[in-house]
């Protein structure tokens, strides 16, 4: 499991028997302040990014060189090539050469299976645990419980290619699959890159640690994709003991009841954030200034856009 770069003490785990675990943090930060930084625990290219971004990097690069034995996977250099030999492909390439034609969603199908696979290697979770950042994906909420027929479908059709993935030892558990196909669900992140009009999905991951951090539809912090690795950082003055919070979707501006529904129909919980209680107590726009808002909700993507690659900049040029 990937370490975080960044002093643990800026943040912790708090658990309550409302809102489950979620993180706060440990003093005052200004806008801007890294508080997070981590690699996935598990990760998959987009189906449709394959050939233009590195397997293991998740860089874009024009001289990508794919695997000789699978023809499926690609890489930007030697060393991307051998950490992801290790990392996952070593168990995956002969399955990739032999499925034609490649299914639908089969980056979904990688996913879960680098996930059951790491699973089965990791020992049980305690009610100690509870209290700490994750170390096993077994410690994250999955509400597989509440998986709608049609989400229950997908993984059904999902299952043929998943065992083609599996290793003899590891099908011995199919119980477990629904509940981590759950947790992706609803601890997954995209990771994302920046195109030639914003920001656009690269890519799939599971990040034990930064899936502590709680939505808000008024956030006091935004992710960073650098590649692969994740950082959370304030975008507004923080307090210490005030809870870390990001938004789950960039439609925040959007009406209070689309704003619930999708968080309802998506990550199983109803939004009690100040925004929506405020909204929810009568002060929510009229239907005019919300298509304001919304017209507007573009040119703040670009902004915080901007925000996010100068950030990413500077630390770039410090390190130097």
């Amino acid at each position: 499991m990937a370490v975080s770069a960044i002093p643990m003490e800026y943040v912790r785990v708090v658990k309550s028997a409302t809102c489950g675990r979620s993180l706060v943090f440990t003093s005052k930060f200004a806008p801007g302040q890294c508080i997070l930084e981590e690699l996935p625990c598990a990760y998959t290219l987009l189906d449709n990014k394959r050939g233009l971004y590195c397997d293991f990097c998740l860089k874009q690069c024009s001289t990508l060189k794919k695997c000789t034995r699978c023809n499926c996977v690609s890489y930007c250099n030697k060393s991307c090539q051998i950490g992801d030999w290790a990392r996952c492909h070593k168990q995956e390439c002969k399955t990739l050469k032999k499925i034609h034609p490649r299914p639908p969603d089969l980056h979904v199908a990688q996913l879960l299976s680098q996930l059951i696979r790491k699973q089965s290697k990791s020992a049980p979770c305690t009610q100690e645990d509870e209290d700490c950042f994750p170390t096993t994906v077994d410690q994250l909420e999955s509400n597989h419980e509440k998986l709608s027929d049609t989400k229950r479908n997908h993984f059904e059709s999902l299952l043929c290619v998943l065992k083609q993935f599996l290793e003899e030892d590891v099908l011995a558990e199919p119980s477990s699959w629904l509940k981590m196909y759950g947790a992706t669900l609803c601890n997954g992140f995209s990771i994302m890159d920046y195109g030639l009009y914003g920001l656009i999905d690269i890519a799939n991951g599971v990040y034990l640690r930064a899936s502590m951090v709680n939505h808000s539809c008024d956030p006091n912090c935004a992710l960073v994709f650098d590649g692969r690795k994740l950082q959370v950082r304030t975008v507004k003055d923080v307090k210490e003991g005030e809870e870390c919070t990001i938004s789950y979707f960039t439609a925040v501006n959007y009406p209070t009841k689309e704003r619930q529904a999708f968080l309802d129909h998506v990550h199983y919980f109803t939004c009690k954030c100040v925004k929506c209680i405020e909204e929810i107590n009568g002060l929510e726009p009229d239907a005019g200034l919300a298509e304001e808002i919304r017209g507007l909700e573009k040119s703040k993507e670009e902004i915080e856009m901007q925000i996010q690659f100068a950030l990413i900049t500077k630390d770039i040029l410090c390190s130097q």
